[in-house]
């Protein structure tokens, strides 16, 4: 049962208060997006906490436009303007942190449609060691960093943690002896040792416009955000073949879609099989809360799923909910991850125009490629998470 966040009157202080309480409440629980959403009989309110939207309180009636209102003015957007979307940031001290935002507007039937997106400082972003993968696989990404040229892909749909990757793979870099600048939309981490660079397609800065500037910066490394367009990526890849360590993501669903969305944009096979030294595919998964979960013996069906050995005896936990983690069950994400490395085979397959889907699954098969799903089950056996978050994002 929701309780309304405030009785107060509609007035500016009132709106002030029950806002900062609204940020206040999401960056307590750890929400990565804050949305309120005006309907016709109330003003819904749902934080994104580990990956799923959860309902908050409303907000009261009274406060239905003056808290977009409100929004806006923190974020130097124009409130006379309602018909149209609008973007804008901020920051709020949080204690002793100062955190960002990024506010999107979008006109809806009932009103403007309001989504906070809660952003990280460098201090607060992780490592390689921190985001759940396995010590081959951090002591992999390592080396991967610190080449001296050529094109490493993370890949993954939205929201699956490709931004932290890259930014943890910068963090291995000797920023001090290195020039490494990024190019990004929006920035979401902050470094105090490295040049980031925010786009900005509306005035003409695009991500292709961006990339060729940076080149003339003399660049050691370079960090794309993201590859959303042909030229952007053969810019990108042609990058990596000069002299550069580029470093990007593509939003992929696995290796071999990595593959064919970079032949869909029309790049040429030699470059991309000749500055292309690896992929790494991600999702992230709720882990379980550690004060409530509970293990139990694997059913017929989960033993088969996850291909236990006969007479194995395996153990899987399940959520339960409690105080800790308001009653989910789930406290937190952590990352499942598949690497491909780009060997020689691998990269003749890619040269060859008559290379099809199955050539690259069977090369994949016969180097013992770990799937996502595999990862990911592997994380199941070590009691961080269960199988229906598996199979819910892999």
């Amino acid at each position: 049962m929701f309780e309304a966040m405030s009785t107060a009157p509609a007035d500016d202080r009132g709106v002030v208060t029950l806002v900062d309480r609204l940020l206040g409440r999401a960056i307590h629980e750890r929400a990565s997006d804050i949305h309120i959403e005006p309907r016709a009989d109330r003003v819904r309110v749902r934080f994104r906490i580990d990956g799923i939207l959860v309902e908050r309180p409303p907000v009261p009636d009274t406060f239905r436009h003056s808290v977009p209102s409100r929004l806006k003015v923190m974020a130097s957007l124009d409130i006379a303007e309602k018909r149209l979307p609008q973007d804008g940031a901020f920051t709020v001290q949080a204690g002793e942190r100062e955190i960002d935002l990024r506010l999107s507007t979008f006109p809806t039937e009932y009103g403007e449609k309001v989504v906070v997106r809660v952003l990280s400082r460098a201090s607060d972003a992780v490592d390689l060691r921190r985001l759940g993968l396995d010590p081959p696989m951090v002591d992999k990404l390592r080396a991967l960093a610190q080449k001296p040229h050529g094109m490493v892909l993370v890949t993954g749909p939205t929201g699956s943690g490709k931004t932290s990757t890259l930014y943890a793979m910068i963090q291995e870099i000797d920023s001090n002896q290195k020039n490494v600048v990024t190019l990004e939309d929006p920035i979401e981490y902050r470094f105090a040792n490295i040049i980031q660079g925010q786009a900005h397609p509306k005035a003409g800065f695009t991500f292709a416009t961006g990339l060729r500037a940076i080149l003339r910066q003399d660049p050691d490394v370079i960090m794309v955000g993201e590859m959303r367009d042909a030229e952007t990526a053969d810019i990108a890849f042609k990058a990596a073949l000069t002299g550069h360590l580029v470093l990007s993501s593509l939003h992929t669903s696995s290796a071999l879609e990595t593959f064919v969305r970079i032949f869909d944009m029309g790049l040429e096979r030699f470059v991309v099989a000749s500055a292309l030294h690896a992929m790494v595919g991600q999702r992230l998964v709720r882990r379980l809360c550690r004060a409530c979960c509970r293990a139990t013996p694997a059913d017929d069906a989960t033993r088969t799923l996850m291909g236990a050995a006969p007479g194995e005896a395996l153990i899987v936990h399940e959520p339960v909910g409690c105080v800790q983690c308001a009653h989910t069950g789930y406290h937190g994400r952590t990352g499942i991850y598949e690497l491909v490395e780009v060997d020689d085979e691998l990269s003749d397959l890619i040269k060859a125009e008559t290379s099809t889907r199955r050539a690259l699954r069977e090369h994949l098969e016969s180097r013992h490629h770990q799937s996502l799903r595999a990862a990911g089950f592997a994380r199941v056996r070590a009691g961080v998470t269960t199988v229906a978050e598996v199979l819910r994002v892999a």
